[in-house]
């Protein structure tokens, strides 16, 4: 049965759809779907402002402050996940938003709470706002500590309001660098749905799908899928169609999302970009070269396995032999968003048209009644084969019978002058016919052994022949006024004087 890829690029090459020139599988970012995760950072702002204007005082705040929010994906069971390094690194300083703050809540002024720098006024307010600004020196207003919390939001049903709280492992020199996280509460029973990592970013790759999350992972925010094209293949660069598709995708969180092979279904990159950095790849060697910083090597899990198991009849419509393997995956993972759909799914299609098994099933009896369709014509070929069979066997019958009252016709003639012709044949010379009527064929009568001229004579007579006398032996002469009859030496059918050869199998009459 042809894959679906193979009929969409026929449908393309016939005009019919406006895609690309290249396959598509159906199910290759099934695979990932599962792993793929939100990821969401913020900055906790610890900060105090010292008041030194009379006596010394302090204002104590904390403040936590958004920095980013993108995609990413899990790459073993117990929680490691990757992603772009500015999702969880910002380049905006969330000191200086806490400064704002702070400053205009104690000394009542008006400052925007943003991530600019501002001035006022006030030549000595100014000098102390400026002085609470980051970098932190001798002088400085403002003493400020910052963490970063991570949280990951996993592709599960139903959804995890809180997600999952996560440390940062390693970051990138970069915003499109790979950064590795690791979930700390939520992976302790290795469960947790991963992705297949490819090697590298093969130089054949043409097309590559997006997979992101727009915001929290629920049945009403699923995950996102989009296509986009490499010119020339291989590389870093995608088609100029293409861009402005992704740009808007990285303003609405796939900063950090995973790149799939189409032909290989797996991961073999990273899309990064945002407002100071342009649109990019972060490759599958960048990204395994992270994880090995990070002490971390990717693995799949037990559910990914089973899973993979399901997805190959699922895919192949086997929709009846996919549901047991579904919830197998379940039983392990009863949240795994996907295997949950495509249950729903193999259900509601098995044991319909769409169920490739139950066709498989039922073509046998279709079968069965197509050849019970030509049983008669057998069964009347067979009774026709048995029917010549037994008139063939009823003829040599025949014919040795009649060969054998010859012989015993042959030694009186006078006797047997005004008899009629044995089997209803003529006296006279014989003559040859076929095919041989139906009443010499059925009609026969029932044979008898032959009876010798001598106890026929012993008999008038009135006295016995001697019980241990031998009969003579036939007269081979023909009887007078009648002639001898003649029969095929190969079929047994009847030969006419001057035949030479049988009018029914061809054989040579015999010479005699």
């Amino acid at each position: 049965m042809p894959s679906l890829h193979s009929l969409i690029a026929g449908l393309g090459a016939l005009g019919l759809l406006s895609l690309p020139f290249h396959p598509h599988p159906s199910g290759s970012t099934d695979r990932v779907t599962p792993g793929v995760v939100r990821v969401e950072s913020t900055s906790h702002v610890s900060i105090t402002l010292l008041d030194d204007r009379s006596v010394i005082q302090q204002a104590v705040r904390e403040y936590d402050v958004d920095l980013a929010e993108g995609s990413g994906f899990t790459v073993t069971p117990d929680g490691v996940v990757v992603t772009a390094t500015g999702v969880v690194q910002a380049s905006r300083d969330p000191r200086i938003h806490a400064a704002n703050r702070i400053f205009s809540e104690y000394f009542k002024v008006k400052i925007p709470a943003d991530f600019s720098r501002h001035t006022l006024d006030d030549p000595d307010l100014n000098r102390r706002l400026q002085a609470c600004y980051p970098p932190q020196g001798q002088n400085s207003t403002c003493i400020a500590t910052v963490t970063t919390d991570v949280t990951v939001f996993p592709n599960l049903d139903p959804p995890l309001p809180d997600g999952l709280p996560a440390q940062i492992l390693t970051t990138g020199a970069s915003p499109a660098a790979p950064a590795v996280l690791k979930v700390t509460k939520g992976g302790e029973k290795q469960t947790l749905p991963t992705v297949p990592v490819g090697v590298s970013l093969g130089p054949s790759v043409v097309a590559l799908d997006v997979i992101s999350f727009a915001g929290r992972p629920s049945a009403k925010q699923p995950a996102k899928a989009d296509t986009a094209h490499l010119d020339p293949p291989g590389t870093r660069t995608f088609k100029q169609e293409d861009r402005d598709k992704l740009a808007k995708l990285l303003k609405n969180g796939a900063t950090g999302g995973a790149l799939i092979d189409d032909d290989k279904s797996e991961v073999v990159g990273l899309l990064a970009g945002d407002s100071g950095t342009p649109l990019t790849i972060t490759p599958a060697d960048e990204i395994r070269t992270s994880l090995v910083a990070a002490g971390v090597t990717p693995r799949r899990g037990p559910v990914d396995v089973v899973y993979e198991s399901a997805l190959a009849s699922y895919h192949n419509k086997l929709y009846a032999e996919a549901v047991p393997v579904l919830l197998q995956v379940l039983n392990l993972r009863p949240d795994q968003a996907v295997a949950l759909d495509h249950l729903k799914v193999a259900r509601a299609k098995t044991g319909t048209g769409e169920d490739a098994g139950a066709r498989a099933t039922a073509s046998p009896v279709a079968v069965a009644k197509k050849s019970s369709a030509i049983s008669p014509l057998l069964w009347l070929g067979g009774g026709a084969a048995v029917v010549i069979v037994i008139a063939a066997g009823a003829v040599l019958a025949l014919a040795r019978r009649r060969r054998r009252r010859s012989g015993v016709e042959g030694g009186s003639a006078a006797e047997h002058a005004h008899d009629p012709a044995p089997d209803g044949v003529a006296s006279g010379p014989a003559v040859a016919s076929w095919p041989p009527a139906a009443t010499q064929v059925f009609e026969a009568a029932p044979y008898e052994p032959p009876v010798s001229p001598e106890r026929d004579v012993t008999r008038e007579a009135g006295t016995a022949a001697p019980a241990a006398a031998a009969p003579p032996a036939p007269d081979p002469s023909p009887p007078r006024g009648q002639a001898q009859l003649k029969f095929c030496t190969q079929c047994g059918m009847r030969l006419g004087p001057g035949h030479r050869f049988c009018g029914f199998c061809g054989h040579p009459a015999d010479p005699r």
